[in-house]
C-alpha cells in the first residue's frame, strides 16, 4: 500500500498485520483519484474519510493538496495504525482523527465537506443506507463528492435526485463516486 501521487508520492503506508482492515487497493485507488482528479482539483479541499482504517485514501488526498481530512473509525487498532502512517508523513497538522461510530458522527457533526471517502465493512448491516445517511446530516458541500466502496453483492440505496452516479466494478470490489446535486 503507498501513495500513488503528489507531494508523497512512492511512500509506504503500514498496513493491518492480520485481516481485521481492508484497505483499498492500488488498483482500485488509482482509478478513483483519476476520476476525481478529471473533475476537480484537491488544493484547499476539506475531506472526511469514514471508516478510514490505514488512512489510505484520505492520506492520498492529502498528498495531492487537500487541506484537512478528518477521518473517522470505531477501531482503536485501526486509529492507531492510521496515526502512525499520519507521523510518518508528518501531515498532523492538516489531519484530525476521532473515535467514533459513523451514523453518530454523521449526526453530530456540524461540518461540511468537498470530497467524503466511505470505504466500509463489507458486512457492515447498515451499509446500504450510507449514501442516505451523508445526504441527510447535511455534510455534503453543494457539488460535493462521495466515492464509497462495497461488496459486488450489496444492496446500495441510491437516488438519482440527489446524486449523479458513477460505477465501476474491480473483481469482488464496486466503487461508486456520487456527486451531490443539491
Amino acid at each position: 500500500m503507498r501513495i500513488i501521487a503528489g507531494t508523497y508520492r512512492g511512500r509506504i503506508l503500514a498496513g493491518p498485520r492480520d485481516r481485521s482492515v481492508r484497505p483499498t487497493t492500488d488498483r482500485a485507488k488509482q482509478t478513483i483519484f483519476d476520476i476525481l482528479t478529471n473533475r476537480i482539483e484537491f488544493d484547499g479541499l476539506q475531506i472526511l474519510d469514514l471508516f478510514a482504517g490505514t488512512g489510505s485514501l484520505g492520506l492520498e488526498a492529502i498528498s495531492r493538496g487537500a487541506a484537512s481530512v478528518t477521518f473517522i473509525d470505531s477501531s482503536r487498532d485501526a486509529l492507531t495504525l492510521l496515526q502512525k502512517n499520519v507521523a510518518a508523513l508528518h501531515c498532523d497538522d492538516r489531519c484530525t482523527l476521532y473515535q467514533a461510530d459513523v451514523f453518530w458522527y454523521l449526526k453530530n457533526t456540524r461540518s461540511r465537506y468537498d470530497v467524503i471517502f466511505a470505504d466500509p465493512p463489507y458486512r457492515l448491516e447498515k451499509i446500504g443506507s450510507i449514501p442516505r445517511a451523508l445526504h441527510e446530516s447535511g455534510v455534503l458541500k453543494k457539488d460535493a463528492y462521495v466515492v464509497m466502496e462495497h461488496s459486488r453483492e450489496s444492496t446500495i440505496e441510491l437516488d438519482e435526485n440527489v446524486f449523479e452516479i458513477v460505477r465501476r466494478p474491480f473483481g469482488q470490489t464496486t466503487v461508486l463516486i456520487l456527486q451531490n446535486k443539491n
